[in-house]
């Protein structure tokens, strides 16, 4: 099969570290792909890809873009261009990517089908008037920022002083308005998710294991996340599966698919989760194109089921290719224990949502 693989290319950037990942995730598709026989190519997605794509007779897009021309606000854009031009691709729709990019609208919804997240208000100034149920500590984000862009030691903030100057901060580098959230001091998680409709699984639940680290929040910030010379990094690690008990990994691997199907993501994403004191997992926000270089949450999901990182790419491109009914020859697939991912345990397992 004929395969575009859509990722980039990116000379001067400003976040390094994000964007060698993002590179690195195209080639890997493509060396996945064509392990199992496919003739995968790779284009680095700019103004001029689309005409390329039109003549290039593609049967499906493996779509791994995450910029145009540099910035993540067209991410939606890739996808709606495929959409025009008729050619079938992984991942979620334009509607979807749009959506999940602001985070704001991501927890009203959650809000309204009772879905747990943390407690929020939205700052497009930095004088406004903290909301009375809000308390310190809180933590201050970019409303629509991904890859932990905008998130670092002083995103935690105890007073009012901190908070007005992280709202500033967050209002004056990236142009948009400031999340400011209640912050759970608990364990971090994540869990993947693969399907579509009826034949949607949860992978099993990722913690992100965080060190002795002083002076600094426990918190995945872009440090923690992508610099490899600072202490946060290098005294954390990512564990799957987490240790948890068996009906709370339900409740959460529960949350993770109702989320995911509240917001219409398609063939695979990721969910985030805080954990609080009382048991309670919060869901943080919904990756509907999450990064899946061989060292993110869902190949180690994936690897502790005993499947690697090219049978894990070839899965989510088959699952879109049965979504849109192309039939493709059957791959030998490693036999999995299906009972860690079936979905009858997680069927007993009560979360309020409303119809």
């Amino acid at each position: 099969m004929k395969v575009a693989v859509l990722s980039n290319v990116f000379g001067d950037y400003e976040n390094k570290e994000v964007e060698d990942d993002l590179m690195e995730v195209g080639n890997a598709v493509v060396s996945a792909l064509r392990e199992y026989g496919h003739e995968a190519i790779f284009f680095d997605v700019n103004e001029k890809t689309f005409e390329k794509l039109r003549k290039a007779n593609i049967n499906i897009a493996f779509n791994v873009c995450e910029r145009f021309n540099g910035n993540s606000f067209f991410e939606p854009h890739v996808a709606a261009m495929l959409e025009l031009l008729g050619i079938p691709y992984t991942g979620s729709a334009p509607l979807t990517l749009a959506l999940c990019m602001n985070k704001v609208r991501v927890k009203e919804i959650l809000n309204y089908y009772g879905i747990p997240t943390p407690k929020f208000q939205v700052f497009y100034s930095r004088n406004k008037k903290l909301n009375p149920d809000l308390t310190f500590p809180l933590i201050v984000k970019p409303s629509a920022m991904d890859n932990s862009i905008g998130i670092n030691s002083h995103s935690v903030v105890r007073n009012e002083k901190e908070l007005q100057r992280r709202v500033g901060y967050i209002l004056r580098t990236y142009n948009q308005a400031a999340l400011v959230e209640e912050y759970i001091d608990g364990r971090e998680f994540a869990v993947g998710v693969w399907g579509n409709n009826g034949t949607s699984q949860a992978l099993p639940v990722s913690e992100y294991v965080f060190g002795d680290i002083k002076n600094e929040p426990k918190i995945l910030s872009y440090d923690a996340k992508w610099d490899n010379e600072s202490e946060i990094f290098n005294k954390s690690e990512e564990v799957c599966p987490a240790d948890l008990p068996k009906q709370l990994e339900i409740k959460m691997r529960k949350i993770a698919l109702d989320t995911y199907k509240i917001l219409g993501v398609r063939d695979y994403g990721r969910i985030d989760f805080r954990l609080a004191a009382d048991g309670t997992p919060y869901v943080l926000e919904m990756n509907p194109n999450p990064g899946i270089s061989s060292d993110n949450t869902m190949p180690k999901a994936a690897h502790s089921l005993g499947i690697s990182y090219s049978e894990m790419i070839h899965r989510i491109f088959c699952i879109a290719l049965d979504r849109y009914g192309i039939k493709h020859e059957v791959y030998k697939m490693t036999e999995i224990d299906e009972k860690k991912l079936s979905s009858s345990d997680l069927e007993g397992q009560s979360v309020e949502t409303k119809p």
